[in-house]
């Protein structure tokens, strides 16, 4: 396979793993899930679930990895607004 489009196709991994990053730290740290959307998260967590079991399907070390980024992420925030949203 061509090299930059392995290297190209692992920074654009990088990129949408990362992009929860900020809110996950953020949500952790005020615990305000307020303005989160459960639904929203739900869906999204499904879907990366769906992602990963789709790469484990093609044997994609990427879609795996960066999708298992994600969902840890994501996964973090659906919990905390599961956690905090019921008991306010």
């Amino acid at each position: 396979m061509n090299i930059l489009a392995e290297i190209v196709g692992y920074i654009a991994g990088l990129c949408i793993a990362t992009c929860f990053l900020p809110q996950t730290l953020r949500t952790i740290k005020s615990k305000n899930v307020q303005e989160l959307s459960l639904i929203s998260y739900v869906i999204y967590c499904t879907g990366m679930v769906c992602w990963i079991i789709y790469g484990f399907y093609l044997h994609s070390l990427q879609m795996i990895l960066f999708n298992l980024i994600s969902l840890g992420f994501a996964g973090t925030i659906l919990f905390i607004i599961i956690k905090y949203k019921h008991n306010r």
